[in-house]
């Protein structure tokens, strides 16, 4: 006999959550994802009324099912008063170019359904040089970087130039319960104490930053997964080839292993991650000024910067954001 969803009690169980044992009918599955999303936000005052907050998609099932949750919830009231929009970040190699714009068109239409505005922003005109060129001159100069770390740092970077540009108060990432969990997992390995210092980004506004949100951190990726199936949203096909010698990458597997003994062992890293951060706010490295580009650093040149310097390529990016945070720099928007 099919055992009926323990939440409604009407319909067969389809899914085991394992981390409480819960079997449920994909209506309540969804429902549940969905207010745990509108928990998160309410709870951490995630987004407040008269914010504007744009949605950073990558073109993968969790940047997508971000924002079709965020755009329900609108739809239904919940983020009254608060202006939506959509955004890609092309870095410029070869994974970004052909596959995460080959999603553009679908991403357009579900921001459309919504009523959402969706724009396309590229490394090459926010920096003047593509992630490639950039990486390529600092291999080529000798300097060991692997290439997810000139795409985070730059991408941070954009999204911060971008937003400052655009008026946004708030950038919804579509980082999940496991991305979350590998996060604390990583730099608990790496004996990194000053970023959980940092994991709290409430003085963003001090720092001249623009915060980041995080509305899915508590959903496990396989909830996530089950929903864009069921839901029209296309599931990765092609996996950048850069991520399989990121160290992020073996702790994905590392962790599976730990939860399919230890439910709950993601969950717990990113609870005590939290509770430290909280004990440890106000003691991270005091912040000052890139002496470069000017932008919040705890160090003399920040990261971007850095790697900029590092490849030769300082003084055409330093034009290059210049030029665009004019107010009559030409569009990125395409």
């Amino acid at each position: 006999m099919t055992a009926l969803c323990t939440s409604c009690g009407k319909r067969p169980a389809q899914f085991l959550r394992r981390s409480s044992g819960e079997r449920l009918c994909l209506n309540c599955l969804f429902r549940s994802i969905e207010e745990r999303v509108r928990r998160t936000i309410r709870e951490e005052r995630m987004i407040e009324p008269g914010d504007r907050v744009a949605v950073a998609i990558s073109g993968g099932k969790d940047s997508l099912v971000l924002l079709d949750v965020l755009g329900r919830l609108k739809s239904k009231g919940f983020l009254k008063d608060v202006a939506l929009e959509a955004f890609t970040i092309n870095e410029g190699h070869p994974y970004s170019c052909f596959y995460r714009m080959s999603r553009a068109d679908f991403v357009k239409g579900l921001a459309e359904r919504y009523g959402i505005a969706y724009s396309v922003y590229n490394f090459k005109e926010v920096f003047g040089y593509s992630a490639l060129e950039v990486a390529e001159r600092l291999w080529k100069n000798g300097v060991d970087v692997h290439m997810c770390a000139v795409d985070g740092v730059l991408r941070r970077k954009a999204m911060n130039i971008i937003g400052k540009r655009r008026g946004w108060t708030k950038i919804a990432t579509a980082h999940n319960l496991d991305d979350e969990a590998q996060t604390v997992l990583l730099n608990v390995l790496m004996g990194n104490l000053r970023r959980f210092a940092w994991l709290g980004l409430e003085d963003a506004d001090e720092k001249d930053l623009v915060m980041r949100i995080k509305p899915l951190k508590y959903v496990r990726e396989e909830e996530i997964a089950v929903y864009a199936h069921y839901h029209g949203i296309p599931l990765m096909e092609l996996e950048c080839p850069y991520v399989y010698t990121n160290p992020r990458y073996g702790l994905k597997f590392m962790l599976a292993e730990l939860e399919a003994k230890m439910p709950n062992v993601k969950y717990n890293l990113v609870s005590f991650g939290r509770r430290l951060g909280e004990m440890m706010q106000g003691q991270g490295a005091a912040y000052g000024r890139c002496k470069y580009c000017g932008s919040p650093s705890s160090r003399e040149v920040c990261r971007a910067c850095e790697l900029f310097e590092k490849a030769g390529l300082l003084d055409g990016y330093l034009r290059a954001i210049s030029g665009y945070l004019k107010p009559d720099a030409t569009s990125l928007v395409q």
